[in-house]
């Protein structure tokens, strides 16, 4: 339980470390000698926007690439026909998992945006090695 305590706060200092060093946020001491935390949802909603936009340009992307390796994998003949079909079966499972993260991104607010960025972007770089590997040995053969 105590470790789970100390993990949970870790995260919830970074994730607060992240914000504040992004600029969605600032501490400042005022007149009155208190601290004073102001949000800037302006720049949070403008990273957020920026974020969304690349991520569905990469989303495309994959989208497109995974067309080609679909129609060559129908097109392969030769070992290995029944395994790279079963892989690109796979890796179009992954890709519409992505949809839903890309939603999910869009829904989240500040306190959760953090978290599903960084898991969004792993899985969109996974799926692209996942397409490179695919489209090597696709050309192998």
């Amino acid at each position: 339980m105590q470790k789970l305590l100390i993990v949970v706060l870790v995260l919830v200092v970074a994730v607060a470390g992240l914000a504040y060093w992004q600029g969605w946020f600032e501490v400042k001491k005022g007149d009155d000698n208190k601290t004073h935390v102001t949000i800037n949802k302006e720049k949070f909603n403008t990273d957020k926007t920026a974020f969304m936009k690349k991520s569905g340009e990469e989303y495309k992307a994959a989208k497109e690439k995974i067309a080609k390796l679909v129609e060559k994998a129908k097109t392969h003949t030769g070992e290995g026909k029944g395994k790279i079909a079963k892989e690109v079966e796979e890796l179009e499972k992954k890709h519409n998992e992505l949809e839903k993260q890309i939603k999910d991104a869009e829904a989240a607010g500040e306190d959760k945006f953090d978290a599903v960025k960084d898991d969004l972007k792993k899985q969109l770089e996974a799926v692209d090695k996942q397409i490179d590997e695919l489209e090597k040995k696709l050309a192998k053969k």
